[in-house]
C-alpha cells in the first residue's frame, strides 16, 4: 500500500476530536525517508486510530464503559484468574484428587461469570449495599448457629455433597461494601458479622474483618468507624481466647511451605500466585487509590498471612471454591457509584465514586469440601 493511501486512511479513521493529532501523524509519515519505516509508523497510527474510535463508541453507547475504564477491576479480574490457574497447576502437580481440580476449575468459571454478570446488570446504590450487608451478616450468623460443625468450629453450610465456608465468600463482599458506604445500617451489619466470626469461631476471618474495618477507619476516621472497629477487635479477642483444634488438611493448609517439599519452584509458584491477588493496587497511582481498593488488598493480604502462620485455608491457590468465589464477587462493590448517590452518602471525595472515572471441611470427606 502506498504512503499516500496510508496517510488518507489515518485522516479518515481518526475521530473528530483527534483531527489535529491525525494531521501531525500524516506530516510525520511524510517526513520519514525510509519507506519501510514510514509504513510501520503509519500502521501504528492506524492501530491508534482504531483504538480512538473504539473508545468513542464505548463512551457514546455506555456499553461496558465502567469495566473498560476501571483499571483496578480489570487487574483484579486478571489476577484472580492467574491465581486460580496457579492453584489448578499445583493440585495437578501435587497429585490431588481429580474432584479437587474439578471443583476449583468450576469455581473459577462460575466466579468469572457472576463477576462479569453482576457488573453488567446491577447498578450499585446505597440500598443495594445495605441490603447485601444485612443479608450477608444474617447468613453468617445462621452459619455460626446452624451450620455444620467440626471440632466445635461451625463455619460451613452443606449444599449437597459440598461444604461451603460462607465467610470466605461473603466477607470480601461485605468489607468492600462497608468501605464504599459507612452509615448506621452498614456499621450494624459489620457488628453482626463480627459476632458471627466470634461464635463460629474463626480467627483468620476475624483478623481479616478487623483489618478491613480498621483500614476504613484509618482513611475515614469518625465515631462510627471507630466504634465498628472496636466491635471487630472484641470479636477477634474472643476468637483468640477460644480453642482452635482443627487439624491441617492436605492441599488446603500449610501449602505455602509444604509446596517446597515438591520442588523449590512449586513453593515459589504458590507464593507468587497468592501475592498476585494483592498486586492490582500496585498498578494504581497512589493519589488515585480508593478506600475499597485498599480494603480489598489488605483483606487478602491478611488471609495470606494467616495461611502462612497457622492451619488456615490458603486462598485461591489452595483447594476450595469459597475463596475463589469470594475474590471474584468482591468486584461487585468496586464499580463506580452514581455521582448523585455518592454525594448523598458523603463519598464524593472518593475518585472511584464518579461515573468518570473454600477450604474443605476438616473431616474424612475433605475432597468434597469447598
Amino acid at each position: 500500500m502506498s504512503r499516500r493511501a496510508l496517510q488518507r486512511m489515518v485522516l479518515w479513521l481518526a475521530p473528530g476530536h483527534r483531527r489535529s493529532w491525525a494531521q501531525a501523524m500524516v506530516a510525520e509519515i511524510a517526513a520519514i525517508e525510509d519507506r519501510r519505516a514510514a509504513t510501520h509508523f503509519a500502521l501504528g497510527c492506524l492501530v491508534a486510530c482504531a483504538r480512538f474510535q473504539l473508545e468513542q463508541e464505548i463512551w457514546a453507547r455506555r456499553i461496558g464503559s465502567g469495566l473498560v475504564t476501571d483499571r483496578f477491576s480489570i487487574l483484579t479480574l486478571g489476577c484472580g484468574l492467574a491465581g486460580g490457574l496457579v492453584g489448578l497447576s499445583y493440585l495437578l502437580i501435587a497429585g490431588a484428587p481429580l474432584t479437587m481440580v474439578t471443583v476449583n476449575g468450576a469455581a473459577i468459571l462460575i466466579g468469572l461469570f457472576f463477576a462479569l454478570g453482576l457488573r453488567a446488570s446491577v447498578r450499585i446504590n446505597d440500598q443495594v449495599i445495605m441490603g447485601v450487608a444485612f443479608a450477608g451478616a444474617l447468613i453468617l450468623l445462621g452459619t455460626a448457629t446452624f451450620g455444620h460443625a467440626v471440632e466445635e468450629a461451625r463455619r460451613w453450610l452443606a449444599i449437597g455433597p459440598f461444604f461451603i465456608q460462607t465467610s470466605l465468600i461473603l466477607l470480601p463482599i461485605l468489607v468492600t461494601g462497608f468501605a464504599r458506604l459507612q452509615n448506621p445500617a452498614t456499621a450494624t451489619a459489620m457488628v453482626l458479622t463480627a459476632a458471627a466470626m466470634a461464635i463460629q469461631p474463626d480467627r483468620a476471618m476475624a483478623v481479616m474483618l478487623f483489618v478491613a474495618v480498621a483500614l476504613v477507619g484509618l482513611f475515614r476516621p469518625g465515631r462510627l468507624t471507630f466504634g465498628t472497629a472496636m466491635a471487630c477487635a472484641i470479636a477477634l479477642a474472643i476468637t483468640l481466647l477460644l480453642p482452635d483444634r482443627l487439624p491441617a488438611v492436605p492441599f488446603v493448609d500449610h501449602i505455602l511451605w509444604t509446596g517446597f517439599a515438591i520442588g523449590p519452584w512449586v513453593g515459589l509458584l504458590l507464593w507468587a500466585g497468592c501475592l498476585t491477588l494483592v498486586c492490582p493496587i500496585l498498578f494504581v497511582p497512589g493519589a488515585q487509590r480508593t478506600v475499597p481498593q485498599h480494603v480489598l488488598a489488605g483483606s487478602w493480604l491478611t488471609l495470606i498471612a494467616a495461611a502462612a502462620i497457622g492451619a488456615y485455608p490458603t486462598p485461591v491457590v489452595g483447594y476450595g471454591a469459597s475463596a475463589i468465589l469470594g475474590y471474584f464477587l468482591s468486584l461487585l462493590f468496586l464499580q463506580p457509584l452514581p455521582q448523585g448517590r455518592a454525594t448523598e452518602a458523603g463519598l464524593q471525595d472518593d475518585p472511584s465514586n464518579s461515573d468518570e472515572t473454600s477450604p474443605p471441611l476438616r473431616s474424612s470427606i475433605s475432597s468434597f469440601a469447598t
